[in-house]
């Protein structure tokens, strides 16, 4: 099925109605892109288009009432339906006139209906016979057609209610609605009962005789009746009369289980005919029904046999014996698929089990074949229409792909690609499993294509036609190059129109870190605001700043630069990193309470990708490149509030030799903190995000379709947030906390410093004692950042020594915690981030000294 075709379709409709559209005019109004088009006015234009074709009204209801939301492909996919019925009935009508040559070249003749005594006459359903001059499969439903008709007519004229109201099945043909024969007809015309008792054994075998072939059509007799059955899948058990002699009655038994096997098919045949049931089950129904003619057909010529008195019950037992297991297989199929409620795909599976366990038996297996292979005609076609043209036909969930209707919103887009088409594994034939996943790709691969307003022209598309064969699997090649194909023109349109490449060196630019200078102006420019409390933000004037350094620094030669956006996230990076590791939204949580939070700790950039970039870029790819993000920006954050505090203490030259001194520890300390943080830093871009990109970079010049975008895409940001030590709470609320002893110790150093320079140098040096600071409302400005415990009577040095302890013993803690997990998982970028802080053992050994 294709769109090349449906157009020639709709050329020879609109051709032959005489419309004043062109066929460009009505796709241009059926695509419907303005929306000015309702449902109801595009079906009184298709009304217009199918008036002059015979059933047209059919497929003009059928477009209104499945009101479409996408109206173009729903008349591509109603304009191919319009061509295969086109087609089918052109082949019915060929093989019907085959088969009418074939009738006039052969013709069996049958006798007379031979006169038996009246005493031992059957009621006038079992033994009324009216032969056709010619007996087929075709007409051996035309001769139960008159059965009924005789009998109707020799009761009451017209077939009475309870044909209607008490189980009576119908089954729809060409000739008109008919009855099914199961044992059913009791209510029509009473059963008379018969005394066989007293006559011979040659006298009493013809009548038995009769009553069993009535029995095996599905007809209910006097000496053989069918027991009430407890549930409907239970087989049909046989009540056979005492009257009847023993040695008939062995043979009788014998026999009696091909008609519950014929009662089991029947069963199944009646109730698979409502909608409800699905192309498969209908498309076995009819393969099913076609067997039942050929089992009438066998049935019936028995009967010629017997009227010419030339059958006997070990004739009947010999030509039946080779019917006895294929319908005993047929029987167990049809009964294990009414158990278990199957439909679709898992019909199909269950029939190539049945196959599989009948190895050896090739009569049944011959069967069972074609059973399977006519039932999967509909669902190949729901497949072809699937791998070819990216659209789902499925009306009654048989089909192994599930449509979750969605609308492409930002809120969706993560959940578009991973949700929209799922697999149902129930209804996915065992012959598909291996390639389930492929074909839903192949599928989902055609609908984004579509959803971009491109074309995939497939040229193997007119010459395909996917057809079950259970010897040469020719549809795993059809179904291996579609797949190949949609692969390779989504993964062509992504990477050269859409530039998928240059949009990730985009995002690596700025949530990596990647542009220094757009870094450190933008921190110029909002380090005052994301020093304020969170509630306290503008988030306005943080975009218009943004905006401001992306025109100025070496960003803006970044075409998508624009797509870069601030956010404030209503929880800190440690609440981030629960949420991802919970697979938790997180961007739902906007009422958590910010009171605490600094600006610096909720800041954080955005990317808005478009489609269909955003199938890459989703939501939860960018809340991980968000976290490694927050991670670098605070540790640029605290690297640069200590190297502003190192320019602010040149000053102390200024100072005597004996005050300078005093600053000499809280200089080292600085240091220390300094080179721990840059090295944090540098080991989570130069030893993890750099190696890792690299790693990245290249698998992606190697693959072949878009999946192995999104997994390589994963595996980069998993293995940058597992190095970078993000996954693990406690070690990074550790990290955290070392950069805020830093912090603190900072805004100590600051006030302590603005206090010498402002107060007179000459009081202050009056005494060569330790200086101790003589205000205690500025000593409690200097600490109020302060975490740890402290007296106000104490002097600078201890101050300073406490700071130092703190960091020191922070520092160890998180070095052992990054031991512990390098241990348990050895990673040699765990082992050189221990090397890099606590290099010659320094950290280790002066500390346990």
């Amino acid at each position: 099925m294709s769109e090349t075709k449906a157009r020639k379709v709709l050329a020879e409709l609109v051709k032959k109605s005489g419309i004043t559209y062109s066929v460009d005019n009505v796709l241009t109004i059926f695509r419907n892109k303005d929306g000015k088009y309702n449902n109801k006015r595009l079906g009184a234009l298709l009304s217009q288009i199918f008036k002059t074709t015979p059933n047209g009204a059919k497929y003009v209801e059928e477009f209104v009432s499945s009101n479409p939301k996408d109206s173009y492909m729903a008349l591509v996919v109603l304009l191919n339906t319009f061509l295969q019925d086109c087609k089918q009935m052109q082949s019915e009508k060929s093989a019907l006139a085959q088969q009418q040559q074939q009738q006039q070249q052969s013709a069996i003749v049958g006798d007379s209906v031979s006169k038996r005594a009246a005493m031992f006459e059957s009621p006038p359903l079992s033994s009324t016979r009216i032969v056709s001059d010619q007996v087929t499969p075709e007409n051996v439903q035309e001769i139960k057609e008159k059965i009924v008709q005789a009998v109707t007519n020799r009761s009451t004229g017209s077939i009475p209610a309870a044909l209607v109201s008490h189980n009576y099945e119908y089954i729809g043909s060409r000739k008109g609605a008919m009855v099914s024969w199961n044992f059913n007809y009791e209510e029509l015309y009473p059963m008379q009962n018969k005394n066989v008792s007293a006559i011979p054994l040659s006298s009493q075998e013809p009548i038995v005789l009769k009553e069993l072939l009535d029995c095996l059509m599905g007809v209910k007799g006097s000496l053989i009746s069918p027991k009430k059955r407890t549930t409907p899948f239970n087989p049909v058990e046989f009540q056979v009369s005492d009257q009847i002699e023993e040695s008939l009655k062995d043979i009788v038994r014998e026999i009696l289980p091909l008609a519950s096997h014929y009662s089991q098919i029947q069963d199944f045949v009646a109730a698979s005919s409502s909608l409800e049931s699905g192309q498969v089950l209908h498309a076995l129904r009819a393969a099913l029904q076609i067997i039942i003619n050929d089992y009438y057909l066998s049935i019936t010529q028995l009967e010629e046999l017997f009227l010419k008195q030339q059958l006997t019950f070990h004739k009947l037992l010999y030509f039946l014996r080779p019917v006895f297991h294929t319908m005993e297989v047929l029987a167990d199929s049809v009964s294990t698929i009414r158990q278990t409620n199957s439909k679709g795909g898992s019909v199909l599976t269950l029939l190539h089990d049945k196959i599989t366990s009948t190895t050896g038996d090739e009569k049944s297996q011959k069967v069972l074949i074609h059973l399977l292979e006519m039932a999967a005609v509909p669902y190949m076609e729901m497949l072809q229409l699937w791998i070819l043209d990216g659209v789902i036909h499925d009306t009654r969930r048989e089909f192994l792909i599930e449509h979750n209707a969605m609308d492409l919103n930002e809120n969706e887009l993560m959940d578009y690609w991973e949700k929209q088409y799922t697999i149902r594994l129930d209804k996915v034939p065992c012959f598909l499993n291996k390639y389930a996943d492929v074909i839903l790709r192949t599928g989902k691969y055609l609908n984004v294509i579509r959803e971009c307003g491109s074309s995939a022209d497939y040229q193997q598309q007119s010459t395909i036609t996917l057809k079950y064969t259970h010897t040469e699997q020719t549809y795993i090649t059809a179904i291996e190059n579609a797949y190949n194909f949609a692969s390779s023109s989504l993964l062509n349109l992504i990477m050269n129109k859409y530039n998928l490449i240059g949009r990730l060196h985009s995002v690596k630019r700025y949530f990596l870190l990647q542009q220094g200078d757009f870094i450190s102006q933008f921190m110029d420019a909002c380090e005052e605001d994301l020093n304020k409390d969170v509630d306290n933000l503008r988030p306005m004037r943080l975009e218009n700043l943004l905006e401001v350094t992306l025109n100025m620094s070496s960003a803006r030669y970044d075409e998508y630069h624009d797509d870069l956006k601030t956010m404030l996230l209503p929880y800190g990076i440690v609440t981030q990193i629960s949420k991802i590791v919970k697979k938790e939204d997180v961007f739902l949580d906007t009422l958590g309470d910010t009171s605490q939070l600094k600006g610096i700790e909720c800041f954080t950039f955005s990317y808005n990708a478009q489609w269909p970039v955003s199938i890459v870029l989703n939501r939860w790819t960018i809340s991980k490149y968000q976290m490694i993000f927050r991670q670098l920006f605070y540790l640029k954050y605290v690297e640069r509030i200590l190297c502003r505090v190192w320019i602010a203490n040149n000053r102390t030259k200024l100072f005597a030799p004996q005050t300078a001194k005093l600053y000499r520890s809280a200089f080292t300390l600085r240091q220390k903190m300094l080179i721990a943080i840059q090295n944090f830093e540098s080991y989570m871009m130069i030893e993890v995000i750099e190696p890792n990109w690299h790693i990245f970079y290249q698998n992606i010049k190697q693959i072949k379709n878009i999946d192995d975008v999104l997994n390589y895409h994963q595996d980069f940001l998993d293995q940058c947030i597992k190095n970078c030590m993000l996954t693990d709470p406690d070690l990074l609320k550790s990290i955290i906390n070392l950069c805020n002893i830093c912090i603190q110790f900072c805004a100590f150093l600051a006030e302590a410093q603005r206090h010498f320079v402002d107060a007179e140098l000459g009081s202050m040096l009056a005494s060569t004692d330790d200086f101790s600071l003589s205000s205690e409302s500025d000593y409690d400005i200097a600490c109020q950042q302060d975490a740890t415990s402290m007296e106000p009577t104490e002097t600078f040095s201890a101050r300073v020594e406490h700071f130092r302890t703190d960091f020191t013993e922070q520092l160890m803690a998180l070095l052992r915690k990054i031991t512990d997990i390098a241990t348990q998982n050895p990673s040699e970028k765990f082992i050189n981030l221990i090397h890099r802080i606590n290099f010659n053992s320094y950290y280790s050994d002066n500390f346990d000294s």
